[in-house]
């Protein structure tokens, strides 16, 4: 199952049915505070998170995750303006970044490759 998590309803809609038409199990949270939750009762195989989210950022709900999930798989999704507040990033795990506006088939073979990659 991967998770995916953004703001804006659009985003998460076309990415869960882009991933779901691969034969993923998708689940979609709007907030930081939701991914947490989620992460923590469901276990995610992988987490596609959005940066700048109201409330509970990307970042900081990454943060909690990391707690009770040290090792899930997360793809950071961001605006190209929005990678100047990605200092930490690096040492929270993420393990790729796709930069909004993003091609539908990048994303397929991103979380392809990094789901590959955990398989190993």
């Amino acid at each position: 199952m991967l998770l995916v998590v953004d703001d804006q309803p659009a985003i998460r809609q076309l990415l869960a049915e882009a991933l779901e038409s691969e034969g993923f199990a998708v689940i979609v949270a709007s907030n930081g505070y939701e991914a947490v939750d989620i992460a923590r009762r469901q276990k995610p195989e992988l987490i596609l998170l959005d940066l700048k989210m109201p409330g509970l950022g990307g970042l900081e709900a990454l943060r909690e995750i990391r707690r009770f999930s040290p090792s899930v798989p997360v793809i950071l999704v961001t605006a190209y303006g929005e990678l100047s507040g990605l200092g930490e990033a690096g040492g929270l795990g993420i393990r790729r970044l796709i930069i909004k506006p993003f091609d539908l088939d990048e994303v397929r073979s991103v979380v392809r490759s990094v789901l590959g990659a955990v398989a190993v």
